[in-house]
């Protein structure tokens, strides 16, 4: 959900000899990374908030599945259905990306009884009180940004490509300043500005988890200028699991 870039996402060769490679080449190798056709992973959620000094821990659980195609009008779909705690549970986030970059989400509440869909003017509002609005976890298609390689720089002891991304298009953000791990071709780092000089809050993203041949984070956090942040971490991650169209549409969704 949450697209992901990240929501909610909206996140996933070796370099050109003897020449540098453009901003757009290096996230074309970025969104080149192997992908299942399926997958299930659960997902472990901590909110946290700074309040007089003192912090306050929110924990939740859910679990997400993803169908990746390799043709059709969509690129990927995704259900996040959460399980814990009791106050939340069986609520669901279903997110279709179309491969011309446009996203539509629909949010699931048991009590309403309906599924309602996620309006452009609520793309900037928080996922389920997280510090993720429903545009970080959407899969943002390479053209919807202008980019620009501005240098290399040292995260965590890798050699990482910056670049900077302006919106194309609507977006919560003036610009994304994005960290390209050079040895695997991972996003390993994210910041998020309102306006030229004025920083929101940085995504970091680790403990890579690596099995059958594909690689998908096993940690994010999303921590805000005033202190709150948002770690989600990622465990029972199953690729290539033959998940059925049917369980990515509003009927499911509203199956509680």
């Amino acid at each position: 959900m949450l697209s992901k870039y990240l929501i909610i996402g909206f996140i996933f060769l070796s370099p050109m000899m003897g020449q540098e490679m453009s901003a757009l080449e290096i996230m074309e190798k970025v969104m080149e990374n192997p992908k299942p056709t399926s997958s299930i992973t659960e997902i472990n959620l901590e909110i946290i908030r700074i309040k007089r000094g003192k912090e306050k821990v929110k924990i939740r659980e859910f679990t997400r599945f993803q169908k990746n195609y390799i043709t059709g009008k969509f690129k990927s779909k995704s259900l996040a259905r959460f399980k814990k705690p009791l106050a939340v549970k069986g609520t669901g986030l279903l997110s279709w990306v179309h491969r011309n970059g446009k996203t539509d989400q629909w949010f699931f509440l048991p009590k309403l009884k309906t599924a309602k869909r996620v309006k452009a003017k609520e793309r900037s509002k928080s996922f389920m009180g997280t510090d993720f609005i429903y545009e970080d976890i959407e899969s943002r298609k390479i053209g919807s940004d202008s980019l620009a390689l501005i240098g290399l720089e040292y995260v965590a002891g890798q050699q990482s490509q910056v670049i900077m991304a302006w919106p194309k298009d609507s977006s919560a953000y003036h610009t994304r300043k994005i960290w390209v791990n050079k040895q695997n071709w991972q996003i390993i780092k994210i910041e998020f500005y309102s306006s030229e000089s004025l920083k929101v809050k940085t995504l970091f993203i680790s403990d890579f988890i690596m099995k059958n041949g594909f690689i998908t984070p096993g940690k994010m956090v999303m921590e805000k200028e005033n202190g709150n942040k948002t770690i989600m971490k990622f465990k029972n991650y199953q690729p290539n699991v033959g998940l059925k169209d049917d369980i990515f549409s509003e009927s499911f969704l509203i199956k509680f």
